[in-house]
């Protein structure tokens, strides 16, 4: 169960958030009165802002008497119930003042409940049987067990991969009721042209890529013919005589020095960057790194949850090691994660996300005036640079975690320096 600071404690800080009298004894009243007041000193303590405190509050009150109007226990809560109240209760609700009836606010606070009391290891799952996995999802499920421990993908790429390819049966099984031996090239054709009409070139080459793979996890299992994955067309790539962009020496001083490192946030934001551009992690690498993966002794950084999930080491350069060690004395909020890079702002001390560490990325460039895009143009920066300074392909393959060199060679521009001086024609020989 929950820690309680004590009883005097918390009821001061109860008090001095939640003001009025009437607000804590409607809070006492609850249905869900013996998780309120440790959900609100949850909330107090992950720095959440009392307005937002009284907001989620309300929500959780309001979702408490739809649970005592609809006879469930607090036992036998289940995430089905946030789900059915925000369906199928909110969107008609008749509730008096102050219920919330805000669909984003109670979906948010809900969810927090929800997480809190998993954490709490409060809410126990009704012993019923679960329903029977349809053909779809028992096929999604061998699919997803092949890409982890065949492919060795990672969690966001097995989902993404798994989205397209349920569209594609859903659109073949469901809609044109088709079985999958009888998939035929123009129905794979058909579906990808009807598909990427009205999409960007980026999102044609991720769909055509995921469905691709998913015709060939159906070949090696024997469920279709095979061949049929080479029906897939491939989206012709945008040939460009310009070099990759990548930052020029200026361009990363500016880049670096545009973060504040007199506050927390700016101790980690340049941590970071800089695991980033000397390290050459990728964002979502950055956002599962983990206090377990510094090794001090040997200055290095083990990386584990990889995009290839191949585990590598990596020596920590100097400047890395002093920006972590000094966000880690001077700007990591106190915090039971282990993660290395957490939230400074509610809820504090969760672990980042990928798409922050690319937010930040792509303010700094918009603060100091570069044209550029994510974070991946710090990658492709260090590549260049490497090659340059004479690293071979291989070992910059080894230390990007490519498995192939060939992808390598699109992060590692050439010097172009170095080809001018070598198309200078020959020195003229008098004779």
């Amino acid at each position: 169960m929950w820690k309680v600071p004590g009883v005097s404690a918390s009821a001061t800080v109860i008090e001095r958030i939640i003001k009025r009298p009437h607000a804590r004894r409607r809070m006492e009243t609850n249905h869900l009165s013996i998780t309120l007041r440790p959900f609100v000193l949850e909330l107090h303590g992950r720095g959440y802002h009392p307005g937002s405190i009284r907001a989620y509050v309300r929500a959780v009150e309001h979702f408490g008497r739809w649970l005592q109007k609809k006879r469930i226990p607090i036992r036998s809560l289940t995430q089905r119930h946030p789900q059915t109240f925000l369906k199928q209760h909110l969107s008609r609700c008749s509730c008096p003042k102050p219920a919330a009836k805000s669909l984003v606010n109670c979906r948010a606070a809900l969810g927090a409940f929800v997480k809190f009391l998993q954490q709490c290891q409060f809410s126990v799952t009704p012993r019923k049987k679960a329903p029977p996995l349809s053909v779809i999802d028992r096929l999604l499920v061998a699919y997803d067990k092949h890409l982890d421990q065949v492919c060795g993908l990672t969690a966001e790429t097995r989902q993404l991969r798994q989205r397209h390819a349920r569209e594609f049966l859903e659109w073949q099984l469901v809609q044109r009721h088709l079985r999958l031996r009888q998939l035929r090239p123009q129905d794979v054709l058909e579906y990808v042209i009807s598909r990427t009409r009205r999409t960007t070139r980026s999102r044609g080459f991720g769909l055509t890529g995921a469905l691709r793979s998913f015709l060939r996890f159906l070949e090696l299992s024997g469920r279709i013919a095979k061949e049929l994955s080479g029906a897939v067309p491939r989206c012709a790539r945008r040939r460009s005589d310009q070099p990759l962009r990548t930052l020029t020496r200026p361009e990363w001083r500016r880049f670096v020095s545009s973060f504040s490192r007199t506050r927390p946030t700016g101790l980690r934001n340049y941590a970071m960057a800089l695991c980033l551009g000397l390290l050459a992690l990728r964002a979502g690498e950055v956002a599962r790194l983990s206090l377990d993966d510094l090794d001090w002794r040997q200055m290095a950084l083990r990386l584990v949850k990889t995009k290839q999930q191949r585990q590598r080491f990596l020596p920590l350069p100097v400047p890395v090691a002093r920006a972590l060690v000094t966000y880690l004395k001077q700007g990591r909020p106190r915090t039971r994660s282990r993660a290395l890079f957490v939230n400074h702002r509610p809820p504090v001390g969760e672990a980042l996300k990928p798409q922050q560490v690319r937010d930040m990325v792509r303010l700094a460039f918009a603060r100091t005036g570069i044209n550029a895009g994510g974070s991946h143009v710090l990658r492709r920066t260090w590549a260049t640079w490497a090659q340059h300074r004479g690293l071979s392909l291989k070992l910059i393959a080894d230390v990007l975690g490519h498995r192939s060199i060939d992808s390598t060679t699109r992060y590692a521009q050439l010097n172009l320096d170095d080809l001018r001086q070598a198309a200078l024609p020959w020195p003229k020989i008098k004779e």
